[in-house]
């Protein structure tokens, strides 16, 4: 063989394709970890995904289940709600004898007092006044505010009746209403 030719056939006949094959593997071993990267990155984008689906199903499924709840609810406010407080007042009030539960004074405001005249949502103010005994009072005010939730109270204020077994409430409510 020609000396001449040495050189050039042991450079393109060994180390180019050598040098070839190292930087094939080099680019085939980074495009692979990138690939197994991204592999990597896309099933766990995937489970992260399915999990979110799966709670915005349960909390689909929740809010169907109050679905009769919230249709109670908006009806409340298509009657108006001081003839809904002295309907619901007066059903009370037969549960108990006069001694125990008497409802003394009911007066409605259209200028909203406390936080119904700090807001933009349209209220109507109720101010009323009771007289009965503790767990009279208590239960009725529980009653009141279960069945009319919107009802949110501003004050209460207790006072003792001269014969001592009765107390005298004076309560503020602010009705919130639907425009």
């Amino acid at each position: 063989m020609n000396p001449y030719f040495k050189k050039p056939i042991l450079i393109f006949g060994v180390v180019v394709p050598i040098f070839l094959i190292v930087v094939l593997l080099g680019v085939g071993i980074h495009l692979r970890g990138r690939l197994e990267e991204s592999f990597k990155n896309r099933k766990e984008h995937y489970v992260e995904y399915r999990k979110v689906q799966e709670r915005r199903e349960a909390l689909e499924k929740q809010i169907r289940a109050q679905e009769p709840h919230m249709q109670r609810w908006m009806k409340l406010f298509d009657k108006a709600t001081a003839s809904n407080v002295n309907a619901y007042l007066s059903d009370i009030q037969k549960k108990f004898d006069g001694q125990e539960f008497q409802q003394t004074a009911f007066r409605r405001t259209s200028s909203a007092g406390a936080i119904g005249g700090a807001s933009q949502q349209s209220s109507t103010h109720i101010q009323l006044a009771f007289r009965g005994t503790y767990r009279a009072l208590q239960n009725a005010f529980l009653e009141l505010e279960t069945r009319m939730p919107h009802l949110q109270l501003d004050s209460l204020r207790l006072t003792m009746h001269p014969n001592k077994k009765v107390l005298i409430a004076d309560v503020n409510y602010t009705a919130w209403q639907i425009e």
